[in-house]
C-alpha cells in the first residue's frame, strides 16, 4: 500500500513539475506574432462579412485595419536579421492587395477580399 500512494504521489508531483516546465517555456515565447496574425485573421472575416451586406462599404474600417496591420508583418516575425526576399515580396504582396481592396468598389471587393486571403496563404504555405 505504501508502495501505491508514494507512485501516485512521485506522479502527480512529476505532473505538477511538468505543467511549470511547460508554462515557463511558453512564457518565453514571443506572443507577438501569433497576435498580429490571429488580429489580422478577424479583421479579414469582419471585411468578408461587411463585403455581403447590401452597403459594401461597411468594411473600409477593417481594410484599414489590415492595411496598418500589415505594415507591422516584416517587425513582429522572430527573424535574427532581415527577413529574406522572399518574405519580403510576400508581405509587400499582400500590402498591395489590402490596398487595392480598400480603394475597390462593390462589385469588385469580394474578389479583393478573396485575393488578400490567397496572399495570406500564400505566405503560410512557405513560412508557417
Amino acid at each position: 500500500m505504501r508502495h501505491v500512494v508514494t507512485l501516485i504521489v512521485g506522479l502527480l508531483i512529476g505532473a505538477l513539475l511538468a505543467t511549470t516546465a511547460i508554462r515557463t517555456l511558453n512564457a518565453r515565447k514571443d506572443a507577438y506574432p501569433e497576435a498580429l496574425m490571429n488580429v489580422m485573421k478577424h479583421e479579414l472575416t469582419a471585411a468578408n462579412a461587411a463585403a455581403r451586406t447590401p452597403a459594401c462599404n461597411d468594411n473600409a474600417h477593417a481594410l484599414d485595419k489590415l492595411a496598418l496591420l500589415s505594415g507591422d508583418i516584416l517587425t513582429a516575425m522572430p527573424d535574427a536579421g532581415t527577413p529574406d526576399r522572399v518574405f519580403r515580396q510576400y508581405v509587400s504582396n499582400m500590402h498591395d492587395k489590402v490596398v487595392a481592396a480598400g480603394s475597390s468598389d462593390c462589385s469588385q471587393r469580394n474578389q479583393a477580399l478573396t485575393e488578400i486571403k490567397h496572399a495570406c496563404d500564400d505566405c503560410h504555405r512557405d513560412y508557417r
